[in-house]
């Protein structure tokens, strides 16, 4: 996976990169979720790093953008969504019905939606944070999430490793099962394959959209958390979790 062999080991939980352009950010800046220290680093294409922000967090997880920009920020041991400007001012998103929140990701529709580890659901957010139960069933101790071209949300469980499929409307049914091992990140290619991040044994799995599972990487990687496949004028969460000893730590313990 040549594409992603740059890491930064910075005790990383979580790591969100812009691939589109606007005014208010640059296409290269790479935004990490410093789990130790509480902290968002925003580096340049150069690798030169800035502190973005260092307030209203703690457990900073899942990052990703909307489309105006504004980073969000899932604050797992404060229950929150903090939700940051381009200058990197902080303000609470959403602070109900959240419970050790951790992957989250927008809908084409510009929906939150957020994946609750602790109570195994997922809770669905309009524009203005107001929230919804979007699914309370087939998810155990839920982390990655991701969406399909056709609006189906896909949620990796770490606890019994499978991965879940959610309709828009809420249906789940089970789409993967097997190759994995404690999945953690989600990201889709071009193509609609899957590729999962496995924090158990430090493999990337590739699945067809049929579901048909293979190996794709088992080099390189040491508690693999996100994960990221860029496409032209598009962005997705991002991250390897390489170095994350804090952050696996936790997802160990959490899932023993």
């Amino acid at each position: 996976m040549k594409a992603a062999t740059k890491v930064l080991n910075l005790g990383l939980v979580a790591l969100a990169c812009l691939f589109f352009t606007n005014a208010r950010a640059h296409a290269d800046d790479i935004y990490v979720g410093n789990d130790g220290n509480n902290t968002i680093m925003k580096f340049d294409s150069s690798g030169n790093g800035s502190v973005f922000a260092n307030s209203a967090l703690r457990g900073s997880h899942g990052l990703t953008f909307d489309n105006s920009g504004n980073l969000y920020v899932a604050s797992e041991f404060h229950n929150t969504i903090e939700k940051f400007d381009s200058s990197g001012n902080g303000s609470v998103f959403a602070n109900s019905g959240l419970d050790e929140p951790r992957g989250i990701a927008f809908d084409s529709s510009g929906n939150l939606y957020v994946a609750n580890g602790f109570n195994n659901t997922i809770e669905k957010f309009d524009s203005s944070g107001n929230g919804s139960l979007f699914a309370d069933s087939g998810l155990d101790e839920p982390l990655g999430l991701a969406f399909d071209r056709s609006g189906n949300l896909y949620v990796a469980n770490m606890q019994n490793s499978t991965i879940e499929k959610f309709t828009p409307d809420g249906t789940p049914s089970l789409f993967a099962d097997s190759g994995l091992n404690e999945p953690a990140g989600l990201a889709f290619d071009s193509s609609g394959n899957l590729y999962v991040a496995n924090f158990g044994n430090n493999t990337i799995e590739k699945i067809t959209p049929d579901g048909t599972p293979s190996l794709f990487a088992d080099s390189g990687l040491n508690g693999p958390v996100y994960i990221a496949v860029p496409e032209p004028a598009t962005w997705l969460l991002l991250a390897m979790g390489t170095g994350a000893l804090l952050g696996s730590r936790r997802l160990r313990r959490r899932s023993s």
